[in-house]
This record gives structure tokens, sequence and C-alpha cells, in this order.
């Protein structure tokens, strides 16, 4: 029996947090030749009726390019990847549909347990791990401020 992961689901926000997730899929992918599905839904899900359409238009384009930069970043490691990018909507169908066409391993789910930071329904987490074909794993993630604030004098710094 392969207890290896090959196909590994994350689902991004496309955060500068986000590429930690991407980089763990990356790294759990590699050893087989594996692929790294990222997820994201425009806008996380959110309601865009009242915004005009030229503005729904250009958000779309700029979250398809922050996509599409962690697409790249992850191939960049060596490991195949691709990028899907949905319409509005409740996430965890979204990832449930592609995990079940894509037969994925492994669903990987960043949150940071912050303050002011984007909550997860726990209803759509257990949801997501009752429904889905496979395991689910949470992922804590660095807060954003780590990517914005410099860094303490001897603190240690992660190098790329």
């Amino acid at each position: 029996m392969n207890t290896m992961a090959s196909k590994i689901l994350a689902v991004t926000d496309l955060t500068s947090a986000s590429y930690q997730l991407v980089g763990f899929a990356a790294f759990i992918a590699a050893p087989t030749g594996g692929e790294v599905i990222l997820v994201s839904t425009y806008g996380a899900g959110g309601s865009r009726v009242s915004e005009p359409p030229a503005q729904v238009e250009a958000k779309l384009r700029q979250e398809g390019q922050l996509l599409e930069s962690q697409r790249q970043w992850c191939a960049d490691r060596g490991v195949r990847c691709r990028a899907e990018l949905y319409e509005e909507g409740l996430w965890p169908d979204y990832v449930l549909q592609s995990a079940e066409r894509s037969s994925v391993d492994l669903i990987l789910v960043g949150f940071q347990p912050l303050p002011g930071a984007d909550r997860l329904d726990t209803d759509q987490i257990n949801r997501l791990a009752k429904d889905a074909p496979c395991p689910v794993s949470m992922v804590r993630l660095p807060p954003l401020s780590a990517f914005y604030a410099p860094a303490a004098p001897g603190a240690l710094t992660q190098k790329a």
C-alpha cells in the first residue's frame, strides 16, 4: 500500500502567508513526482453583486494573476502544479468537486488563528472533512504581519 500522497489539493486565499501552504504541498508531492492543485474562489466566496462589472472584472483578473504567481512559484520548485479559480460561492463545494474530479490524495486548508484574520466556518470545515474523498489536514499559517514587519535585531530569518 502506498502511503505517500502524490496529488495534493491546497486551498489558497492568495495571501503572502498562503505561499507557506503551497510550499508545504509541494514538499509533500515532490518525493513521488506528484502534483499540486491550487484552488481558490473569486473574492474568497463573498458576494460581488453590488459591485460595478468593471470592478468585478478587474478584481477577477487580479486574483487570477495572484493564483498564477503561486502556481508558477510551485512549478519553479520542480513540482507539477495547476491552478483553479472558481467564481463566488461556497468554497467547500468547489474543493470537493476538484478533489473528486482530480482523485487527490490529500486536501490542505490553511488558517491563521489570529484576531482579525478571516475565520473559517466550522460547519464548512466539518462538511469538507466528512464529504471529502481523501484526508483533510489543517495547516497553521504564519500571521500576515510576519511578511511585512521588519525582523527584530538578532532574529533568525529564513533564507529563500
